[in-house]
């Protein structure tokens, strides 16, 4: 038909209702499109969800926040993200390579050894240090215990 619908939003406390399209930024976005994405599958027998990318301009405490929902909807649903955010990664990691004038991508599955490397990796860079993988421990623990605690 002939409808047209506008989704509005407010971004802060005390603003107006204004479009998404014009006011939400790229973090935000990632935001409502993961809450969209939760509810929808409630509705419907979708088994998997992918999400790439859902943490596109978010850091600090949003990004923990979108990590803790992810668990959350992973207890209910298969969860395939493709992230660079410490909070979120490192259960697998896709490596892509070179091989006869080909590319070719391979992902690993890691255990937590391999798992705190990588987190380390992507928080510090090429050169990993003890900090980085105490961190990454730290990190692993944390998201460790929330999952017990909302299973």
């Amino acid at each position: 038909g002939c409808d047209t619908i506008r989704f509005l939003m407010s971004a802060n406390v005390g603003e107006d209702l204004r479009p998404i399209a014009k006011i939400a930024s790229g973090g935000e976005l990632a935001r409502i499109m993961l809450a969209l994405k939760n509810v929808l599958a409630e509705q419907e027998s979708i088994a998997t969800l992918v999400f790439d990318e859902v943490d596109t301009g978010v850091s600090g405490r949003a990004a923990q926040k979108v990590a803790e929902k992810l668990a959350q909807v992973a207890r209910r649903k298969q969860v395939l993200c493709v992230t660079h955010l410490p909070q979120l990664a490192a259960h697998f990691s896709v490596q892509k390579g070179e091989s006869g004038g080909r590319t070719f991508t391979r992902v690993v599955q890691l255990d937590r050894d391999a798992r705190k490397a990588e987190l380390a990796r992507i928080t510090g860079g090429s050169r990993v240090t003890d900090a980085l993988l105490k961190s990454a421990g730290e990190l692993l623990d944390q998201a460790e215990a929330y999952r017990k605690q909302i299973s």
